[in-house]
């Protein structure tokens, strides 16, 4: 085997592991998630149902974003957080943040404020 040889054969694995990595193909590929509330149906038989504690809508910086982000008490206690009528572009890794801070004021504002990260989405599109 020559030392071209021995070199491509790494190029191609480094291509094939940054390509795994990074998946670029999915900035094209949109997913779509339609999920019903918690509950179902049934949670309007249940005499305290969801309960709407916040809402906002959704405002892109670097990639638009649009969409309604509501968070409602469930009759057991918990919280759950509700994505409508959403979009955004796809990616390899799209989180959803809160933070407590006006985006317009940029990143800065945003790091400063600090926020918690709800790990990774479903899709990129859909409730």
């Amino acid at each position: 085997m020559n030392k071209r040889n021995i070199i491509i054969g790494v190029g191609v694995v480094a291509l094939a592991i940054a390509w795994y990595a990074f998946r670029p193909e999915l900035l094209f590929v949109n997913k779509t998630v339609s999920e019903e509330f918690p509950g179902g149906p049934a949670m309007a038989s249940i005499e305290k149902g969801p309960i709407a504690v916040t809402k906002g809508n959704f405002k892109g910086l670097a990639h638009e974003t649009k969409g309604l982000a509501s968070i409602y008490q469930l009759a057991d206690g918990k919280r759950t957080l509700r994505l409508s009528e959403f979009a955004t572009s796809n990616g390899p890794d799209v989180h959803v943040y809160l933070v407590a801070a006006e985006v317009e004021k940029g990143n800065d504002a945003v790091k400063e404020a600090g926020f918690i990260d709800l790990g990774s989405m479903k899709g990129n599109i859909g409730d």
